[in-house]
């Protein structure tokens, strides 16, 4: 009886580290697929949109070009726009959840969004398997090639590109993150586009 005793407790405990470590295995895949997949998407728009600078109407200098909306046009892009929707953390919030009770299914409802000109939008996550934190854009300052190259020894050729460009700052997170469990899955994700013309 002893011996079966302590094959029993030997053979359950094995079988839930196995069952742990799958679990992470398993947050760390979807993760990743949901990283390569956000890069695809937002190569695949930076290859046939550009960035609407009139729409941030000068707002984007005083936030040092900084912005959790990212405004598109060029053709059927026109009107466009991505940015989260719902209950979302901030990008470093999560350093804050030291209590165990506090977990991110509270942020479920955060969503990365794409709203066509027609206002319909679109999730560009697997919300069931990754939850995010609020986006954040740094748009890159842009001049028209003219300007570019006519001042080529000014600021100007410095500060700001000749083509449109954004950085995309994320966080992901796995559904079931906790931040003293072992499933401890998280991400951050910077990610860098060049625009059309």
């Amino acid at each position: 009886m002893v011996i079966i005793g302590i094959l029993a407790v030997v053979l359950t405990e094995s079988y839930l580290t196995i069952s742990r470590v799958a679990l992470r295995v398993e947050q760390e895949k979807n993760l990743s697929e949901e990283s390569l997949v956000l890069t695809q998407v937002f190569q695949a728009i930076s290859d046939e949109a550009t960035i609407d600078y009139d729409r941030y109407n000068g707002s984007l200098e005083a936030s040092k070009w900084f912005t959790d909306v990212l405004y598109l046009t060029w053709d059927a892009w026109s009107g466009s726009q991505i940015r989260t929707s719902g209950n979302c953390l901030g990008l470093d919030e999560h350093v804050n959840l030291e209590d165990e009770s506090k977990v991110l299914q509270d942020y479920t409802w955060c969503d990365l969004i794409l709203i066509d000109q027609s206002w319909k939008a679109t999730s560009l996550i697997s919300q069931w398997k990754v939850t995010i934190s609020k986006v954040e854009f740094r748009v890159i300052p842009y001049d028209s090639d003219e300007n570019y190259f006519n001042n080529a020894s000014s600021s100007i050729v410095i500060n700001n590109l000749h083509q449109p460009a954004f950085w995309l700052f994320i966080h992901l997170y796995s559904p079931l993150y906790q931040p003293k469990w072992t499933n401890k899955i998280d991400q951050p994700l910077q990610l860098f586009f060049n625009l059309k013309l």
